[in-house]
């Protein structure tokens, strides 16, 4: 899956006649832009499309599409394009959707001949086949995270989360099939990929990563609270009557538990902290070889998947997880690692469990809790755990300027925000004009490859003036404009003085706020002092 072009027409939030060419032959494509240029906006547009073509319903406004299934390596190269605009009526007429024959042209790879495109493909054809679970048209997998508080992306995946619950009552979900499209992350995700992580005892990528990267040795021991659910009504019951993949996975938890033991108490219901009674089952593994005993027959997202099923279907209380480090003898929980630690965990984790072949990653600003030492190398490892980069596209929001250093420009795209004049609707004539904000998206002017973090910070992607502290630039500032002078009276060479001390123990003697006038700082202030002597 490749995001190729994408024009917002009508308006979605912000974004209104905002069109971006993204580089479909890479796996990345970073967004970058100031507060309110509507980066994230882009990612809740593509999260909304997509949901309303896989349910079959209306499009959330007009927009024109296109992108890529499959790749020149494989069977199916195909580029699919949609124009969608909700004022049509009937839905049939809403979606024009036309499918082309992709093939290599020549050497390079970049350059593709288009075979005639077919007839206009039914809408009944694209949307998600509700008996087969089909949509060939459609990305196989769409992945989003958030790190921000708010529900704006969780809100687009409920239907498909509230179907799958469905089908765990019903005894309809195979844990060797795929997980569902449309999976959102959650922070509690970070903990069951903890574990899938240490189901083999093989050395491993996953390993190899927690060790080097997060100092995390070995899974010490896992503690699962199962609670009683809302819809369980067997009293007497080991487990309250669970059944399907749920029961599964507690029948085959219980035997390897240590001292496995069933209490009644109070549970929180509310914010303000009420009450209920409630039953608790706490079943304990007391170390790695248990979890794997456990887990046997599973493989690593088989383990993950039946975690998540037993989380949704009520039944999961808390699970904590206790992981021995390299930096100490004593073993810490999960949730002592740092926020940076278990945010990139679910992420990664994630990436590999959903990804496949024509999956799409939407990553809304997932490196906020990172160290700079990370940071820079986030990139790599979201490309390290990708399992298919040919047919994956990662879409990625930051505000991190060491995120995007090792990038090609056409990896970038610059969100801006501009004020225009247009007639006022109320003026009779066009002297009277109004002011509307135009939000743009482009590639940057350079690639941030190279270009080394002052000089990202002050380009068109991040747009500083300075690097600098405000009170350190104010005093080059100042001492600039002194040292420009002509000739200085008594107390302004004896300012000139003071600020050339202090500005020299911090080694900006010759720094200026305008590269450019350095030269000329060093010729006409240096000089001057050379004859001063």
């Amino acid at each position: 899956m490749k995001i190729d072009k994408f024009h917002i027409r009508s308006r979605f939030k912000n974004l209104e006649n905002v069109s971006i060419n993204f580089a479909e032959a890479s796996l990345m494509t970073v967004i970058v832009g100031l507060n309110g240029s509507g980066k994230s906006n882009v990612l809740e547009a593509l999260v909304s499309i997509f949901r309303n073509l896989d349910l079959g319903e209306s499009p959330p406004f007009s927009y024109a599409l296109t992108y890529q299934l499959g790749d020149a390596h494989s069977d199916r190269w195909d580029e699919i394009e949609i124009d969608a605009d909700p004022s049509r009526l009937g839905l049939s007429k809403q979606y024009q959707i036309t499918i082309k024959k992709l093939k290599l042209y020549g050497a390079k790879k970049e350059l593709n001949a288009v075979e005639n495109p077919k007839d206009p493909l039914p809408f009944s054809k694209v949307k998600r086949d509700p008996k087969s679970g089909v949509a060939p048209y459609l990305p196989k997998y769409l992945f989003a995270y958030y790190s921000g508080p708010s529900d704006r992306l969780e809100s687009y995946f409920r239907k498909h989360r509230t179907d799958f619950y469905n089908k765990l009552l019903k005894n309809e979900v195979d844990l060797k099939g795929d997980i569902r499209p449309l999976f959102y992350a959650k922070p509690f995700h970070s903990q069951f990929v903890l574990l899938a992580f240490f189901l083999s005892a093989q050395e491993d990528n996953e390993k190899k990563f927690l060790r080097d990267e997060l100092g995390i040795e070995n899974l010490d021991s896992v503690h699962f609270v199962m609670r009683r659910p809302s819809w369980a009504k067997k009293k007497g019951e080991l487990f309250w009557g669970a059944h399907g993949v749920v029961r599964k996975f507690l029948d085959e938890l219980f035997p390897y538990a240590l001292a496995p033991i069933k209490v009644t108490r109070g549970e929180d219901t509310t914010l303000t902290g009420s009450q209920i009674k409630n039953e608790f089952f706490h079943l304990f593994l007391p170390d790695v070889t248990s979890l794997r005993n456990f887990a046997k027959n599973l493989s690593p997202d088989e383990l993950f998947k039946m975690l998540e099923s037993t989380l949704l279907s009520e039944m999961i209380s808390e699970v904590s997880v206790r992981v021995k480090i390299t930096s100490t003898d004593e073993s810490l929980t999960f949730r002592e690692l740092s926020e940076g630690e278990q945010q990139l965990l679910t992420v990664l984790g994630l990436l590999k469990f959903t990804g496949g072949k024509d999956s799409l990653f939407l990553l809304d600003e997932p490196d906020t809790h990172l160290n700079p030492s990370w940071a820079v190398k986030y990139l790599s490892f979201l490309e390290r755990f990708v399992p298919n980069h040919e047919t994956s596209h990662l879409l990625m929001v930051t505000h991190h300027p060491l995120a995007i250093a090792e990038l090609d420009r056409s990896q970038v795209q610059v969100m801006k925000r501009t004020l225009r004049e247009i007639p006022s609707p109320l003026a009779d004539d066009n002297s009277s004009v109004m002011q509307r904000s135009q939000i743009t998206a482009s590639m940057p002017n350079e690639s941030p490859r190279g270009m080394g973090i002052n000089l990202i910070l002050r380009s068109d992607m991040f747009g500083l003036k300075t690097t600098l502290d405000n009170k350190t630039n104010e005093k080059i500032i100042e001492r600039n404009k002194l040292a420009s002078k002509e000739s200085l009276q008594g107390s302004e060479l004896k300012k000139l003085d003071v600020l050339n001390e202090e500005l020299d123990k911090l080694g900006f003697n010759f720094i200026s706020d305008d590269p450019d006038y350095t030269d000329f700082l060093n010729k006409k202030y240096h000089q001057k002092n050379d004859e001063a002597k």
